[in-house]
Formats: structure tokens, sequence, C-alpha cells
């Protein structure tokens, strides 16, 4: 996908961020602007963000974070003179957001996974068993059509060969065969067939 503060579609026309005081998205096109939108983040305070468009140019992606490891984000569909907002989220505990469309662009994944190491087994939760797991992020799966957004928690389980220094990449990837859903993770990348359960668990090797 595109992301940047300044994008240019196919046609020329292009879609803008400015945050310098407030917040707004510019369309334009033959650089004048056609369409504005103000935007007020969720309380939390605004660190920055960046705009990502998606391959057909249909949807538009407002990625924002508070400064404060949270991230949120809006979806706005492109039009030929005005940008519709679909749909805003909250902000959720992350750093570094991902995201991803489906091949049809009806569904889109944000990643927000791994980036708070070192991960110290002393540190670790417990499950109902006493084994110690991390909570290393979650996967958001926002549904376009019906404007309904699912949360799905990733624990990853330390093994005998764990490494404090576990950090990222880790991300949604791309999705084949129409519902294999690949992640990247520091030890590799991991196929999770969708839809994703609530809690899925690792237990990698290294």
């Amino acid at each position: 996908m595109k992301e940047g503060t300044h994008l240019t579609l196919s046609d020329g026309r292009e879609i803008l961020l400015q945050d310098d005081e407030d917040i707004s998205l510019l369309l334009r096109s033959k650089h004048e602007v056609i369409y504005s939108h103000s935007f007020t983040c969720p309380s939390g305070g605004y660190g920055g963000g960046t705009l990502l468009l998606s391959p057909s140019e249909r949807y538009l992606i407002f990625s924002f974070f508070s400064g404060e490891s949270e991230e949120g984000f809006s979806l706005f569909q492109i039009e030929d003179s005005r940008l519709v907002p679909l749909f805003d989220s909250e902000y959720f505990y992350g750093e570094g957001a991902g995201y991803l469309f489906s091949h049809d662009e009806k569904v889109l994944f944000q990643s927000l996974l791994g980036g708070f190491g070192p991960w110290y087994v002393e540190d670790a939760y417990q499950d109902e068993e006493g084994a110690p797991y991390f909570e290393y992020g979650e996967i958001n799966i926002l549904d376009v059509e019906s404007q309904s957004l699912s949360r799905h928690k990733f624990h990853v389980y330390p093994s005998e060969a764990w490494e404090e220094e576990i950090d990222g990449p880790s991300y949604a990837s791309e999705i084949t065969d129409g519902n294999i859903l690949h992640v990247s993770m520091p030890w590799g990348e991991e196929l999770l067939t969708l839809p994703l359960a609530d809690i899925t668990k690792f237990r990698p090797e290294s």
C-alpha cells in the first residue's frame, strides 16, 4: 500500500494530511482543495499520523498514535469529490501498527504485535495451568461492509531456548487461499486459518 502524508492517486488527485495545528485531511484536484475533513482523535492526545491507500485506491486509512504506546485508525471511502468516513477506532495499546486488506478489500487487518521487549520469563503471566506466557499484542479485524471490529489476542509461551530480546518484525503480511493469514513473527512465519480465535497461542522453539 502507498503510505505517507501526501498521496497521489492514479488519476492525479492528491490526498494530504495536515496536522501542524488542527488535524485535517484534504482532497485536491489540480492543486485545488475540493474537500476537507476535520479530524478529532480519541482522548489521549495526538503524536502523529500517516495515510495509507488501499491497492484499488477505493479506501484510505488514517493511522495515528498518541505518543504513549497507543494506536488508532480511521477508514474512509474515496469518492470523486469527497472522503466518506466509514469507521473510527478507539486507541489500542501498541506501537508500530501495520495494515493489510483482504484481496477483495472487504476486510481490513490491523497488526499490533510485539515491540515491548525485553521479555523476561520472571515477568510473564501464568495461565490456568501455571505455564508462563507473554501478551504479545493483537490483530484487530474490521469487516468493512458491516463496520464491525473484532479483536484477537496473541499469547507467546517461552521455550527453554527463549531469548529475552525477541523483538519484531511482527505483522500480518498476506492472505492466501482465501482464508490463510500469514503472520511474520521474530522466529519465523506463522500460518493461521481465518476466522481467528479470540486468543492464539504460540510456542516457538527458539
